[in-house]
């Protein structure tokens, strides 16, 4: 086989690659959009006498499911706009796999753990996975961020979280 023929073989193979990947972030696109769009009208059963107020109960999960189904909304036009041919980049399947799979183990271990531990452990971790080698600032960051939303919430918004082992 001749270098122009293997050149032809490799360009060939990239563009199949992108045109999967392309496909791959449409089809995850629509799943989130279904997931948000679920989650969003389940908001809606959250009984409150304070209706959609800043203090009530059902404001803080519409405001994240709104903003999910925004960001969906907005991940399946950049997969529609997407070339249909190679390009270079550093990217690869790894980090959404891995992404989702640290998700799925703070989904267990949030209530043993408590959520200060797991959220701080599941920051850090997602940090490493996608490229960050500042082992010191990913915990700083990673703690002080898990605080501060702890804090938020159960002080401010009265929404109570997981204790797991730290009681608290």
């Amino acid at each position: 086989m001749s270098t122009t023929e293997e050149s032809v073989e490799t360009v060939k193979a990239s563009e199949v690659e992108v045109e999967a990947s392309r496909l791959a972030r449409i089809i995850a696109a629509l799943v989130l959009i279904v997931l948000s769009t679920t989650f969003l009208i389940g908001v809606f059963d959250i009984r409150s006498p304070k209706g959609l107020d800043p203090a009530g109960p059902r404001f803080f999960p519409l405001l994240v499911t709104v903003a999910w189904l925004v960001l969906s909304i907005a991940y399946l036009v950049e997969g529609l706009r997407a070339p249909r041919t190679a390009r270079e980049s550093g990217r690869t399947w790894f980090e959404p796999v891995a992404v989702s799979a640290l998700l799925v183990l703070y989904a267990l271990l949030v209530v043993p753990l408590g959520y200060v531990i797991a959220t701080a452990l599941l920051f850090f971790a997602a940090a490493r996975v996608l490229g960050s080698r500042q082992t010191v600032r990913d915990a700083i960051v990673a703690v002080v961020l898990t605080v501060v939303v702890y804090i938020a919430f159960t002080q401010f918004l009265d929404i109570s979280l997981p204790g797991g082992v730290l009681g608290l």
